[in-house]
């Protein structure tokens, strides 16, 4: 008998770190146009307790950290090229006339910092009234500080994907990088517009879903095709739960690439069965290509559309296509995010 509850058998990683990183500027009404104090732009309620030593962080661990925390500042705070990081801070709305007018004065409708490689470690520069203006090593230690006050997670080795530099879904990458949930193609690579084949989609769910090999193998799965191949007992376990239903043939042919509607159908049964109430979410599905879907997988892809995990290109979602590793990327994370809000 399959298993069909989850909730209480599985764990989730806590976002602990990025998704808590608060940047909203604020600007001190004494500012004075000639000499900024600009970490208390970022977070002028907050002393800088200490001084972390650049020294001690790689310019390739601040991509990472900042990558870790776009998610928390918007989906353009954080702008990367192969040779440079900017990070964007925003006008606060609630800011006086006067407050927001000093502010533009100095920096526009966003404060830029940019961080660039030096030696083992970087340097940083300001734009200010159109120039880029050097951070002396203080000040850069006061900014490193402010912007990473709350971050708790341990980087993890590697994860500098320079395929990915510049990519739209580089932040959820490195996202499911850090929690151990996807690996790159090579140390330095990530292949983000590759196909995600039924083994790697197993795979990745299994490993956000906190399941443990060693304690939740009860046997082989029913699947004819799965003598030794690499993630046979993960594959296992998740059938016996009943994520890849949809996946309903004598073969699992792992290597097989994924269509969109199989990632809906088996992600939304992982979030229902992490212990998301989707009793409160609307079902329905807009797409108009909806007859193109399997029947099991409709309400599976209504779903996620009203949670905001999936979307389509003209209103359709076209179910039949392959799923890139870039795309899963986005998806799985926000799908995490919505377990952490829930909790």
């Amino acid at each position: 008998m399959k298993k069909t509850v989850l909730a209480g058998a599985l764990s989730i990683a806590c976002f602990t770190g990025g998704f808590g990183l608060q940047a909203n500027a604020q600007v001190n009404t004494q500012v004075n146009v000639q000499e900024v104090d600009v970490a208390s732009i970022i977070h002028p309620k907050q002393a800088v307790a200490a001084v972390i030593p650049l020294q001690s962080m790689t310019y390739q661990d601040l991509y990472k950290k900042l990558l870790i925390s776009k998610l928390a500042i918007d989906e353009r705070g954080i702008v990367t090229t192969k040779n440079s990081i900017t990070a964007k801070f925003s006008i606060d709305p609630t800011w006086s006339a006067q407050e927001q007018k000093e502010f533009k004065e100095l920096y526009g409708n966003a404060m830029q910092i940019k961080f660039t490689p030096s030696g083992n470690s970087f340097k940083g520069e300001v734009l200010e009234k159109g120039k880029w203006l050097p951070l002396d090593k203080e000040d850069l230690n006061d900014i490193i500080k402010e912007m990473f006050e709350d971050e708790t997670i341990d980087l993890k080795p590697g994860g500098y994907f320079t395929d990915s530099i510049g990519h739209w879904a580089e932040s959820y990458i490195q996202v499911l990088y850090q929690f151990d949930i996807i690996n790159g193609t090579s140390a330095t690579t990530f292949n983000p517009n590759g196909k995600v084949t039924r083994g790697q989609l197993a795979s990745m769910i299994f490993r956000a879903s906190g399941l443990d090999v060693n304690k939740d193998y009860e046997g082989p799965a029913s699947y004819k095709d799965l003598a030794n191949i690499p993630g046979a007992k993960e594959v296992a376990i998740l059938e016996e739960y009943g994520l890849l239903d949809i996946f309903d043939g004598a073969n699992f042919e792992p290597n097989k690439p994924a269509t969109r509607e199989e990632m809906a159908y088996v992600t939304a049964i992982y979030l229902e069965g992490m212990g998301y109430d989707v009793s409160k979410v609307s079902k329905n599905n807009p797409f108009t290509d909806k007859s193109k879907m399997r029947q099991e997988t409709v309400e599976a892809i209504g779903l996620l559309k009203q949670l905001g995990v999936i979307d389509g290109v003209n209103g359709q979602f076209n179910p039949k296509g392959n799923l890139t590793r870039a795309e899963f990327s986005k998806i799985l994370t926000l799908t995490l995010v919505l377990l952490d809000d829930e909790e």
